[in-house]
C-alpha cells in the first residue's frame, strides 16, 4: 500500500473528501457535523507549547498565584509538546477522541504508536490538523511581542463581523444546490471552499455591476485561486519589535 509517510504532500488533494493512508492506519475527514461538536478538543489540539504555557499563565494569574510559582512555570516553555499532551490529562483526551474519530475506519487502529515517540505524534497532529483545515496561532516565545499580539488580535476581532457556523451553512444552502444534509456530511475543507467561493463569485457580480456606472473599479475574477491555508503573520522578532517600538517603550 502507498501511504503519505511526509508532510510534503498536496493539501488541495482534501477537496476530494478520499481518506489518507498512513503507516498509523488510513485517516479519514471529520464531516462538518462532527467537527462543529468536538470544538472544544479541536481547539486544544490546535495549541502548541507556547500556546499552553500563555494558558497555565494566565490561569495562574487569575488564580493570584504568587510571582515564584509563575515564574517556575517558565520551564514549560522549553518542554515537548508530546510531553505536555502525556502528562495533561485534558490535552491527552482531546487528542485520543480526535484520533479515534479519524481513525475509526480501521479494524486495528493504532493510536499508541502514535504516541511512541515526538516524530510520530507531530506527523499526525499535523496531518489530522491539515486535513481539518485547523489552524495554530502564530506565537511568540517574547512574551512582550506576544502581549503586543494578543492586542492586535482582540482589536482585529472587534472591528470584523463575526460569522458563525450557521452563516456558513445557510450560505451555502442558499447559493448552491446543497442540502442541509450535504453540508452537514462534507469536510472541513469543502466547506470553507465552497463558501469562500460564493463570496468571490458574489462579489465579481457586484463589482462587474458597479463598473458600468463607476470608473476604477477593481474587478477580481471569480475563479480566482484561494489559498484556505494563508494565514496572517502576526509574530515579528525581538530585534524588529525593538527597532519598531523600542522608543515608545523608554519614553
Amino acid at each position: 500500500m502507498h501511504y503519505i509517510d511526509n508532510l510534503d504532500y498536496d493539501k488541495n488533494l482534501f477537496i476530494f473528501n478520499e481518506p489518507v493512508d498512513t503507516q498509523f492506519g488510513s485517516i479519514r475527514f471529520l464531516t462538518y457535523r462532527e467537527y462543529l461538536s468536538h470544538s472544544s478538543e479541536i481547539s486544544l489540539i490546535s495549541q502548541n507549547t507556547l500556546h499552553i504555557y500563555y494558558n497555565f499563565k494566565n490561569q495562574l494569574k487569575e488564580a493570584k498565584a504568587d510571582e515564584k510559582s509563575i515564574e517556575a512555570l517558565k520551564e514549560l516553555k522549553e518542554s515537548n509538546l508530546l510531553e505536555i499532551v502525556l502528562t495533561t490529562r485534558q490535552l491527552l483526551n482531546a487528542y485520543l477522541k480526535i484520533f479515534q474519530l479519524v481513525f475509526d475506519g480501521n479494524e486495528e487502529p493504532q493510536l499508541e504508536r502514535i504516541f511512541e515517540t515526538s516524530e510520530n505524534f507531530h506527523f499526525v497532529r499535523r496531518l489530522v490538523m491539515d486535513m481539518n483545515v485547523i489552524t495554530e496561532e502564530k506565537v511568540s516565545p517574547n512574551e512582550e511581542i506576544q502581549r503586543a499580539i494578543e492586542r492586535s488580535r482582540r482589536f482585529k476581532q472587534q472591528s470584523s463581523q463575526e460569522q458563525t457556523f450557521v452563516d456558513i451553512v445557510t450560505s451555502i444552502v442558499a447559493s448552491t444546490s446543497n442540502s442541509f444534509d450535504d453540508v452537514c456530511r462534507m469536510n472541513i475543507f469543502q466547506i470553507y471552499a465552497i463558501y469562500a467561493r460564493v463570496g468571490a463569485i458574489y462579489n465579481y457580480q457586484t463589482s462587474t455591476l458597479f463598473a458600468t456606472v463607476a470608473e476604477k473599479v477593481n474587478i477580481e475574477s471569480w475563479n480566482k485561486h484561494i489559498d484556505l491555508f494563508k494565514s496572517e503573520d502576526d509574530v515579528i522578532s525581538k530585534e524588529e519589535f525593538d527597532n519598531k517600538f523600542g522608543g515608545l517603550l523608554k519614553m
